[in-house]
């Protein structure tokens, strides 16, 4: 099913984010461990399109993936590993949602707020990529970092970026579908993105194109 704007329609869980049942200390609370399951895929099966990083206004981080591959793609196991430039400080959350599915030629929005009051996002990463201070509250994302896209230990996907816009995205140019053998580097082939929201679908003054295909870059 397509959705207004032109975008195809996901099929998710009844719930997306299963109960916090573990807490290890007072204000941060984690999940159990995913059971051994991952989509088996190859380098290059899924390509990271778009990210926006923490700016003021209400509008939330996230992460645009794109299938460019004829065959649906299990979204459940894949993992999201953040790294600093310097190599520290490593971070990750996998998605867990069962019956999310990335169709051929679609996206994948994964961000810091539910679907439900964000339709820009597909899958709401803060249960288990929340703030070490308030599990209600996202992750910042780092503002220039590796980003490794990643299933049954397969990195399909890999980006250098060296800082996220103060406004809009950073975004792979759409001059041409998204292919991870030519966006490894932020430097070459992305650049800002600031188109205006296109109403309910984004909501008014959301800068970038979260689930569709980017703009060509300048």
């Amino acid at each position: 099913m397509r959705m207004p704007g032109g975008r195809v329609a996901l099929t998710r869980a009844t719930s997306l984010v299963a109960p916090l049942v573990l807490c290890l200390v007072v204000g941060a609370c984690v999940r159990p461990p995913l059971a051994d399951d991952c989509p088996a895929l190859a380098e290059g099966d899924l390509v990271i399109s778009e990210l926006r990083g923490a700016q003021s206004g209400s509008y939330r981080q996230w992460i645009e993936l794109y299938n460019p591959t004829d065959a649906a793609i299990p979204a459940r196991g894949l993992r999201l590993e953040f790294t600093q430039l310097d190599g520290t400080s490593p971070v990750s959350f996998v998605v867990r949602d069962e019956d999310l599915t990335i169709e051929p030629g679609d996206y994948l929005v994964v961000g810091g707020g539910p679907p439900d009051e964000f339709p820009y996002i597909d899958y709401d990463y803060t249960p288990d990529f929340h703030s070490s201070t308030n599990v209600d509250n996202p992750r910042d994302l780092y503002g220039a970092a590796t980003l490794d896209l990643v299933s049954c230990d397969v990195v399909l996907d890999h980006l250098i970026y060296m800082g996220l816009p103060s406004e809009g995205t950073l975004s792979l140019d759409g001059s041409a579908p998204p292919d991870a053998a030519s966006n490894d580097d932020s430097r070459e082939g992305w650049c800002a993105n600031t188109s205006p929201g296109d109403g309910p679908q984004t909501g008014i003054g959301l800068n970038g194109t979260p689930g569709e295909a980017n703009p060509p870059c300048p």
